[in-house]
């Protein structure tokens, strides 16, 4: 009886064990809308590697992020941030000191669709975790959490330039349209000389001269 409550115990403390890194993953806990189009993340864990402490966390950003505009992070920790990614170093945090990381993206996509920000930590041991699997129910999964529209920032507003006006329809004069217009002045200004010389030869030669009379 005692052997097998032994082999039990050794038994539960072995699958303990394997399951920790996966029982202690970092976790995206929290998705703060801002009201201006971004989202304030916060990454949180409460674990090193074995007794090691952890000294560095990088986390990447999904495709379509905008690079972080903000950080915050523990008291000692320093973020350094890159285009695709956010990296804090720091003095260390033992394995139950509960830590905080959070960084500020405008997020882009489509709701319902999953977002993951792929995660490495890095321990004064030189061991690291990869947090980097792609469903929550992997061994070390990333980091992860479900499109809404409140957290995506809104598609850009695209201004569609007026389409310039067709030929003749407007502005300045084109050059057939001058000429036409020349054209339509000397054929009217022609008809009316034409109209006037010919009033003008149909008068009569006496019409000046007084009337006879009838003796």
């Amino acid at each position: 009886m005692r052997r097998l409550v032994a082999l039990l115990a050794a038994t539960a403390a072995v699958l303990l064990l394997t399951a920790s890194p996966a029982a202690a993953h970092v976790l995206l806990a929290k998705a703060q809308p801002n009201g201006d189009g971004s989202t304030t993340l916060t990454f949180t864990f409460d674990h090193g590697c074995g007794e090691s402490p952890t000294t560095e966390l990088i986390v990447s950003l999904p495709a379509g992020a905008t690079p972080a505009t903000r950080t915050g992070q523990p008291a000692g920790w320093k973020a350094t941030t890159e285009p695709s990614r956010v990296a804090w170093t720091g003095p260390g945090l033992k394995a139950g000191a509960e830590a905080a990381f959070s960084l500020t993206t405008r997020l882009t996509g489509t709701i319902g669709q999953p977002l993951r920000f792929p995660t490495v930590q890095r321990c004064a041991s030189g061991e690291a975790y990869e947090w980097t699997d792609p469903q929550p129910g992997d061994e070390h999964p990333a980091p992860s959490l479900i499109a809404t529209g409140a957290i995506l920032a809104p598609a850009p507003t695209v201004t569609r330039a007026a389409p310039a006006p067709p030929p003749g329809t407007g502005g300045a004069a084109t050059l057939p349209q001058a000429l036409g217009a020349l054209a339509l002045f000397v054929v009217t200004a022609t008809t009316a000389a034409a109209l006037v010389g010919h009033r003008r030869r149909r008068r009569p030669a006496d019409s000046d001269a007084p009337e006879a009379t009838t003796p």
